[in-house]
């Protein structure tokens, strides 16, 4: 039984992107002390963008940022700080030192969008964190399946505000940052994400989060029907490298082996049968082995009638092209076309004949 997770606004440690100009905070907070020293930090990296020292109650913080993100905003002797949603833009900040949630920012539509979303969500977050504890400590059935429900529906709300908001601001720093705090709640996974993510533009597609959200997304299709295959190199039985580019031109089944797996040798006699039929119509095998000993791997090439390329780091599942492709069972496979698009996956028994016979006209 997996817990759930509790909501939580994460900040993620990448920073791409430049501005042209920088930002400008002009601060009037009553009660603040001469003297006291004025901290801006990433959220991202914990790194000092800005400091200063407050003077009547006044401060300016100047600087250039690589990107909007979140900035914590913090006084020496103040416990508590503020957190802000800024890119290169100018922001007034007035209010009260003894109350830093109450706060008053104006000018910069970056932080204009962060204090909406946060608003918007305040009335949810704390009724799902504390009904997400309930649910992880109560051992009865019966009850924690009504808290699930009320979990389940207090989250799909969260979810249709989340997605009303980016709906609104497609081009808002803020909508990736949306999407990424939302994404854990998602039943969808990648693919929802990506839906809501496709229709963001402008600065929606820079910073932090579009970009752990882009990586996400173009990992999620590595590998996948429709993608380009990812070249690499091996070396082969005789210690040549051998990359799969070098096979350009031709349809090559990249299939993921080993000569300990009983599935992989049960289903070696269908390559074979698929090899010796279209190895003339330009078909081709190139075997992957998550092998450690040599001796066994070349054995069970000779005992199985593998006469194609072989390939292997004999690093067992750490072998690196397995990682590339984050082959996570065995046995598995690929065809990849002429042009280097992956056609197929996980072609099995009369599957790979089938698909290699349409191919082919067979």
């Amino acid at each position: 039984m997996q817990k759930l997770i509790l909501l939580v606004l994460l900040f993620p440690v990448v920073l791409f992107a430049q501005n042209t100009k920088g930002f400008e905070i002009k601060a009037k907070i009553s009660g603040l002390k001469d003297s006291t020293q004025v901290s801006l930090k990433s959220g991202s990296t914990g790194k000092q963008v800005a400091g200063t020292i407050a003077k009547g109650g006044e401060f300016i913080l100047k600087g250039k940022l690589d990107n909007a993100d979140i900035f914590q905003l913090s006084f020496s002797g103040v416990t508590e700080m503020a957190d802000i949603f800024i890119d290169n833009e100018s922001l007034t900040i007035n209010g009260d030192i003894s109350n830093i949630k109450g706060l008053q920012y104006a000018g910069s539509e970056t932080e204009a969008d962060y204090i909406e979303f946060k608003n918007l969500l305040d009335p949810y977050k704390g009724k799902l964190n504390s009904l997400a504890a309930e649910i992880n400590q109560e051992k009865d059935p019966t009850k924690r399946n009504a808290l699930m429900k009320d979990f389940t529906e207090l989250k799909q709300q969260v979810l249709t505000v989340g997605a009303d908001f980016m709906k609104r601001k497609p081009a808002s720093s803020v909508s990736p940052f949306v999407l990424y705090a939302l994404n854990p709640l998602m039943e969808g996974g990648v693919p929802q994400m990506e839906s809501y993510y496709s229709n963001f533009s402008g600065n929606a597609k820079k910073g932090p989060y579009a970009t752990v959200i882009q990586n996400s997304i173009d990992e999620s299709k590595l590998g996948s029907v429709g993608s380009m295959a990812i070249d690499f190199t091996q070396k082969d039985t005789n210690g040549k490298p051998v990359s799969l580019s070098s096979f350009r031109g031709k349809y090559v089944l990249l299939d993921f082996w080993a000569s300990w797996c009983g599935p992989c040798r049960q289903e070696n006699p269908n390559v074979v049968r698929a090899y010796n039929k279209y190895k003339t119509k330009n078909f081709t095998v190139l075997g992957i082995s998550l092998d450690q000993d040599k001796s066994r791997w070349i054995e069970a090439i000779k005992a199985d009638g593998l006469t194609w390329t072989h390939l292997s780091d004999l690093q067992y599942w750490n072998n690196a092209v397995a990682m590339i492709y984050k082959i996570h069972s065995i046995p598995a496979n690929m065809l990849i076309d002429p042009t280097g698009r992956i056609v197929g996956k996980n072609l099995r028994g009369p599957e790979l004949n089938e698909m290699l016979k349409s191919i082919f006209k067979d």
